[in-house]
């Protein structure tokens, strides 16, 4: 849909509360500018309504130009609740495109792999790794492996453990999480206390942080018993409120 400055509030700023909107700045001399429309095309009729796309003809719609921006086109930009979250510039390849997109909406094959988390983690685990699931959303869904994987009856460490490692050391939403379960694991902590850190289970999670804090009071040899509990930290999130509860008392019982 061509969009002019009247209508661009309506059709990408509030729109994009509901999906993400793809603005294409173009012009009608720009060659790239051409050759990349059919592939936008293309993108919008494969996402199935997942997004919107809305062209901006920057000769025509000078004032849009200048306030995003626009030095080169094609400009690509992606609006999500009202700002502007990504983009590209220049006539991209569809892989390209493709994983700028999968980085604010979720694919079939990302959606598959949750739903398959929850309920059979063991087929979820070689779907990701034969997948196409790559960077931030291969880690979701990893975690969601693990997250399903602690919810079956008998809870398969081994998967735990492959799962956990999918994710990467550094620099993902879950490593921190990745390196806690990893150490939990290590120890041999039981599933129950695994499942109750990763789901927020208050009781049992008071509980065990409880025990731990016992154990650190009572003895000056507290470094297995730190190191889990800062583990726990990480597993039950930093704005968890046993996470800011208990780092307080942890903080009490060492200084």
């Amino acid at each position: 849909m061509d969009v002019g400055a009247k209508d661009f509030e309506v059709r990408v700023i509030i729109e994009s509360q509901t999906r993400p909107v793809l603005v294409d700045f173009w012009a009608e001399w720009c060659g790239p500018c051409k050759v990349l429309t059919p592939t936008l095309e293309a993108l919008e009729a494969e996402y199935a309504g997942k997004f919107a796309l809305a062209k901006v003809n920057t000769e025509t719609e000078p004032t849009l130009a200048q306030a995003f921006q626009i030095r080169s086109i094609p400009d690509v930009r992606i609006f999500k609740d009202g700002k502007v979250v990504g983009g590209f510039v220049g006539a991209q390849p569809a892989a390209a495109i493709r994983n700028i997109l999968d980085e604010h909406i979720p694919s079939a094959e990302f959606e598959s792999l949750l739903a398959l988390a929850a309920n059979k983690p063991a087929e979820a685990l070689p779907a990701l790794q034969q997948g196409n699931t790559k960077g931030r959303r291969r880690d979701d869904a990893a975690w969601a492996i693990v997250r399903g994987a602690l919810q079956q009856p008998q809870v398969d460490l081994s998967l735990l453990r492959a799962a956990v490692t999918e994710i990467a050391e550094f620099g993902s939403a879950h490593s921190e999480a990745r390196g806690a379960l990893l150490a939990y694991l290590d120890a041999n902590i039981d599933s129950k206390t695994l499942r109750a850190l990763v789901e927020g289970e208050e009781a049992t999670a008071t509980g065990y942080l409880e025990n731990l804090l016992e154990k650190i009071e009572a003895s000056k040899n507290h470094a297995t018993e730190k190191g889990l509990m800062i583990a726990a930290f990480h597993l039950l999130g930093n704005e968890n409120p046993l996470t800011l509860d208990f780092r307080r008392k942890l903080s009490r019982a060492l200084y």
